[in-house]
């Protein structure tokens, strides 16, 4: 087995295996994610399990804003794609912007 030896500061020999692998703790699960089809590695049993990639797209289009379209609520142009209403109205920005004043 590959160790190295250290001397600490109090003098002690300390042993380190350098090709020490990482165990995960507790359970972990092979899953599938059920957009596209990849497999992944979860510490958590997932109902719908989806990959980093897909989650990144998902969380881009979220924030993508479509200027083309109005709000359903406040008639501001600017929407949240794939939404009908804006970004303030969506999340409840606007109970917020009321109780300011």
């Amino acid at each position: 087995m590959s160790k190295v030896w250290f001397k600490d500061e109090k003098g002690g020999i300390i042993m380190i295996n350098i090709f020490r692998r990482w165990k995960p703790k507790g359970k972990m699960y092979s899953l599938r994610c059920f957009q596209c089809g990849s497999g992944f590695l979860s510490s958590f049993n997932l109902e719908a399990p989806i990959c980093g990639k897909c989650i990144q797209k998902a969380k881009s289009l979220d924030s993508t804003i479509d200027y083309e379209n109005v709000c359903k609520k406040c008639d501001k142009r600017g929407v949240i794609y794939g939404k009908e209403m804006c970004h303030s109205c969506y999340f409840g920005f606007e109970k917020n912007e009321e109780a300011l004043r």
